[in-house]
Parts: C-alpha cells; structure tokens; sequence
C-alpha cells in the first residue's frame, strides 16, 4: 500500500489521491476511524488537499473530529 501512495502522492495526482481518499471517507460506516488511518498514512500535503475537500462537505459527519458532539453516530444517519 505503501507504494500506491507514493504513486498517488507524486506532482499533480496529489489531488487525484486525496479525491480517491475523500470518496472512500464518503462511503465509510465510521469515517472518523478512517481519518485516523490516514494521518498515520497518507502523505501531509495530500492530507492538506483532503482536509480542504471535508471542511467543504457539511454533510459529512465525523463527530468529534470536526467539533460536534463525542456522541455520534459514526457518519451513518
């Protein structure tokens, strides 16, 4: 998996990573737990690009991630 990141995280597909990432956060059934694999894996910069496209997104619900409340019920309504 490593090197698939590399891969993704090189020039002008940074974006094309943190979509791919974005898109896999969307349809995750806890996406909080998802973030915190990605900090520990994702490269910064393509953190950075992810970071923008979640605070974009209202409906994405990550609880106390994003400042809500500790009671959440892990992005499934």
């Amino acid at each position: 998996m490593d090197k698939m990141l590399t891969i993704y995280a090189t020039g002008s597909s940074q974006i094309e990573a943190a979509l791919a990432f974005y898109k896999a956060l969307k349809v995750y059934p806890q996406p909080k737990d998802l973030i915190s694999i990605y900090d520990k894996t994702v490269p910064k910069e393509v953190l950075e690009i992810l970071a923008e496209m979640v605070a974009m997104d209202a409906g994405l619900k990550l609880g106390s991630f994003t400042g809500e409340g500790a009671a959440d019920n892990h992005g499934v309504e």
